[in-house]
């Protein structure tokens, strides 16, 4: 799982919510500057919706193993008889059966991977979801404190712990959000996904 939310997004998509034009932050910046400071992947890992996003993530790895590990040991014990039965068949039938085998072999991993590709960009939504909650939470902050810059405490290389807003970040997201769920896309959703990402390029 990535469990990371996208800092630039959210910074980009606050701007924009504030409605700060290059012009107005230019301005801004004339006047005295109030940074703020927050960890945003520690805010995500620590909130209850980032840990329901992790807990169902796991669940779902589990079932996607689980499953698959009966499928596989299904091929496995056909693969060994085939091995012992060989002398008995045909070359037809031997083939045929050799040909069977492989194709529901592959078909079998390539189900794992969509399912294992579903499972991700589940995630994905699910943490758009964390990250759309963020935003306003953000711009809420910034405006009580008369804050003109809020920065990821991911590119501060020193200091700044007393204008680190986290924590009120983690109280106010847990208020709003707590459970967010995690469902894996299907084949048909993934392919339409990659459709409409193709054509926004």
């Amino acid at each position: 799982m990535s469990s990371k939310l996208s800092v630039k997004r959210i910074a980009v998509s606050l701007a924009v919510a504030l409605g700060l034009s290059l012009s107005a932050v230019a301005a801004q910046a004339a006047g005295p500057a109030i940074i703020l400071v927050v960890d945003t992947q520690g805010v995500f890992a620590q909130s209850k919706a980032g840990q329901s996003i992790r807990s169902q993530y796991e669940e779902q790895v589990k079932k996607i193993m689980a499953d698959g590990k009966k499928t596989d040991d299904a091929l496995q014990a056909d693969a060994k008889k085939l091995q012992e039965e060989r002398s008995l068949l045909s070359q037809e039938d031997l083939q045929k059966r050799v040909q069977s085998l492989q194709q529901r072999t592959g078909e079998f991993q390539q189900s794992i991977q969509i399912k294992q590709q579903g499972l991700q960009l589940g995630v994905q939504r699910a943490e758009s979801q964390v990250e759309a909650a963020l935003r306003p939470i953000f711009a809420e902050i910034m405006k009580e404190q008369k804050a003109t810059l809020l920065l990821d405490q991911a590119v501060v290389l020193a200091g700044g712990a007393d204008l680190d807003i986290s924590a009120e970040v983690l109280k106010r997201l847990n208020e709003k959000l707590a459970r967010v769920e995690v469902k894996a896309l299907t084949k048909e959703e993934i392919e339409a996904a990659q459709k409409a990402a193709a054509n926004g390029r």
